[in-house]
């Protein structure tokens, strides 16, 4: 499904998790050193400087190319722009498929995400020129999610994947605000169902081994399903979207909302203590920021310099007597990075098999090459 070699994804992979474990002390130097000879990736992928710098190199050459085609073709109707547009799209994803991912074997490189954004962006744009003014904007994105979805899965992009929610939440949305008369009150929720649906899709995605190539975009979407999660409640974003769609300044059931708003923070805060999960922790925390402001915004007990002075000073002491308490507890938290521990088993696998195994029938066995130690499942002891 992926446009990419699947061979130089996995030798990717395996190298980051094998890096993971020589971080923490799992994998000696010289195993991590012949896993990275044995792994080889021949993708172009440049640091983030570089990768900007042709994104933007890129895109000015797509649209002086696009700019010529134009006045040399002339498209003057709404036809005819749309014809161009779409075929521009197309010739964008052409050479994205046959020269930048084929040819030039390039990945995150700037060049291939711009011709992406630029070629799905064509054909939207000429779609949408032939629709009439007067269409929903539920079908804008109706006709943009298809193109979306195929673009977050065969390219691995994560801004893709992030576009992905977002058009469809929207779509859930401005389906349920068609409901005459409960609309008001099935919007937050729809969002809550939503973004919870979305939650556990992708947190079930991310256990399955044959998904392993898209874990960066179900990581992108977990993240925004959270972060929507708590706006649906939000008291602020209700009152704002009630007031901004339907002219109503009380919020109903406005107690509902208050407490979603300060008690949901404490949960992720709660539920990423308990799971050891980053991710949910981090989001905990700037929940309690934005409930922070949403309560600031309707009650001013006192000048906003001094209440984020003292929400601050809060903020870093729980952060300190936290790691403090953490530290002593065995098992706990720490700033160790951990690595994928639902996928070492099939890491395992391939590293033996690959590895191992592909060894002159003079080396030593397995037990001896990994250095006695078990590992796989979490269960990882001692130093390969």
């Amino acid at each position: 499904m992926t446009a990419y070699n699947r061979d130089w994804l996995d030798a990717l992979w395996i190298k980051d998790t094998a890096s993971e474990w020589h971080a923490e002390g799992l994998l000696s130097s010289e195993k991590l050193v012949a896993i990275k000879t044995r792994f080889i990736s021949n993708f172009y992928s440049p640091n983030v400087f570089i990768r900007i710098g042709l994104a933007i190199f890129c895109q000015i050459l797509l649209l002086a190319a696009m700019g010529l085609a134009a006045m040399v073709l002339s498209p003057d109707s709404e036809i005819g722009l749309t014809v161009f547009s779409i075929l521009g799209g197309i010739v964008c994803l052409v050479l994205l498929e046959v020269w930048a991912i084929g040819t030039a074997r390039h990945r995150a490189s700037g060049i291939d995400d711009m011709l992406l954004y630029v070629g799905v962006s064509a054909i939207l744009g000429g779609i949408f020129n032939s629709l009439h003014y007067s269409t929903q904007p539920v079908v804008y994105c109706c006709i943009a999610l298809p193109f979306l979805v195929v673009g977050c899965i065969r390219y691995i992009d994560r801004l893709v994947a992030a576009a992905v929610f977002i058009c469809a939440l929207l779509i859930v949305l401005l389906v349920v605000k068609e409901i005459p008369k409960l609309a008001l009150y099935l919007l937050p929720l729809a969002g809550m169902l939503f973004s919870a649906g979305t939650y556990f899709f992708v947190r079930n995605g991310q256990q399955r081994y044959e998904w392993r190539y898209w874990h960066s975009i179900l990581w992108i979407i977990e993240m925004l399903a959270l972060a929507a999660f708590y706006a649906s409640g939000n008291y602020w974003v209700v009152q704002q979207a009630g007031d901004a769609m339907f002219e109503l300044e009380q919020v109903p059931i406005p107690w509902f909302f208050w407490a979603f708003t300060f008690l949901i923070p404490v949960a992720y805060i709660v539920w990423g203590l308990k799971r050891h999960d980053r991710l949910m922790l981090d989001m905990g925390l700037a929940c309690i920021g934005v409930a922070a402001f949403t309560f600031r915004y309707y009650i001013h007990v006192m000048p906003i310099a001094w209440a984020s002075a003292i929400c601050g000073g809060v903020l870093f002491a729980l952060a300190y007597f936290s790691i403090q308490y953490l530290h002593k507890n065995e098992g706990a938290f720490t700033y160790a990075q951990q690595s994928d521990t639902t996928l070492l088993q099939e890491i395992e696998q391939q590293l033996i098999e690959q590895t191992i195994a592909n060894q002159p029938t003079d080396a030593p066995d397995k037990r001896d090459a990994f250095g006695g130690g078990q590992f796989g499942g979490g269960g990882a002891s001692g130093e390969f």
